[in-house]
C-alpha cells in the first residue's frame, strides 16, 4: 500500500529565476503571483487568452474574480510556454478526470501542472510527475467546526480543535487533503476523513487516494493569512519555490 509523509516547510525563500528555472529532472516548482501587483499585466496581454478562456472571464460579475481568472491563466500561459519551448498563445489545454487540467498539445508529454488562489494570491505548481497544489485564506469567522466530522478523522480533529492555533491547524489539514487529491486526480468524496494528513507518515489503501504512488505533501505560509499545500510523488526529492514577480516577460511588461 502507498505511503503519504507530511510535513511543513519554514521560511520559504521564493526564489529568483535562473538560467535553469525551466528545465527539471525529479522537481516540482512552486510559483506565486500576487494579484494586487500585477493587474497591469491583464490589459497587456489579454489577446493571448483563448476564445474559451475570454467567454468564461465575461461571466464573473465581480470585477476581482475576473482580474484573478485572467491572472492565473495569462501566467499560466507565460510559464508552460517557457517549460515546453511554445508561444503562449499556441497553449491547448483541457480538462481530464476530475477536472484535472492538462496540455493537449504538448510536446513534453511528462509536463503536469496545477494551479489554485485564494484572496491575493495565485500558486502554480509544474512538475515531470503527477502534482497538486492548494491555497487558501485563512478565515478566522469561518464555521469549521460544522464540516469536521465529515471530513477528517478522529485524530484530525482532535489535532484541530486541542492545538493554540485551531483555525490555522484546519487549514493547514484541508490544503493538504485538497493537494493530495489533486495529485492523485482523485477529487473531493466521501473518503476524504480517511485521507491522512497529519505531520508524518501515513499508510494508506490506494483506493483511498486513487493511486498507488508514495506521495510527499509539504506545506507552507504565505505571509500571516495563506497557507498552502504541495503534494508530489515521493521520487520528486528538490521543490523548488519561484517568485514570479523575477519572470521576465515581452516588450509591454514585466514581472
Amino acid at each position: 500500500m502507498p505511503s503519504i509523509y507530511c510535513d511543513c516547510i519554514e521560511d520559504i525563500l521564493w526564489d529568483k529565476v535562473y538560467a535553469d528555472a525551466f528545465s527539471f529532472n525529479a522537481c516540482v516548482d512552486a510559483w506565486r503571483i500576487q494579484i494586487s501587483s500585477n493587474l497591469q499585466l491583464i490589459d497587456c496581454f489579454d489577446h493571448i487568452l483563448s476564445q474559451d478562456e475570454q467567454a468564461r472571464a465575461s461571466r464573473y460579475h465581480q470585477e476581482k474574480d475576473r482580474q484573478r481568472f485572467m491572472l492565473s491563466r495569462i501566467a499560466l500561459r507565460f510559464l508552460l510556454a517557457k517549460y515546453t519551448n511554445s508561444e503562449p498563445e499556441k497553449i491547448k489545454s483541457g480538462i481530464g478526470l476530475n477536472k484535472k487540467p492538462f496540455i493537449q498539445n504538448n510536446s513534453t508529454p511528462d509536463l503536469h501542472y496545477n494551479l489554485s488562489h485564494a484572496g491575493d494570491w495565485i500558486l502554480i505548481a509544474i512538475s515531470n510527475s503527477d502534482v497538486g497544489i492548494d491555497i487558501e485564506k485563512m478565515d478566522e469567522k469561518f464555521s469549521y467546526s460544522e464540516i469536521l466530522r465529515h471530513n477528517f478523522s478522529h485524530a484530525e480533529i482532535d489535532f484541530i480543535t486541542d492545538g493554540k492555533k485551531p483555525v490555522e491547524s484546519f487549514y493547514l489539514l484541508w490544503t493538504r487533503k485538497e493537494a493530495l487529491l489533486k495529485a492523485t486526480s482523485k477529487g473531493i468524496d466521501n473518503d476524504l476523513p480517511f485521507v491522512p494528513c497529519l505531520d508524518g507518515e501515513h499508510i494508506v489503501d490506494q483506493k483511498i487516494i486513487g493511486s498507488d504512488e508514495n506521495f510527499c505533501v509539504s506545506s507552507f505560509k504565505i505571509g500571516d493569512v495563506y497557507v498552502g499545500s504541495i503534494a508530489s510523488p515521493k521520487k520528486c526529492q528538490l521543490l523548488r519555490f519561484r517568485d514570479i514577480n523575477e519572470f521576465s516577460f515581452p516588450k509591454q511588461a514585466s514581472f
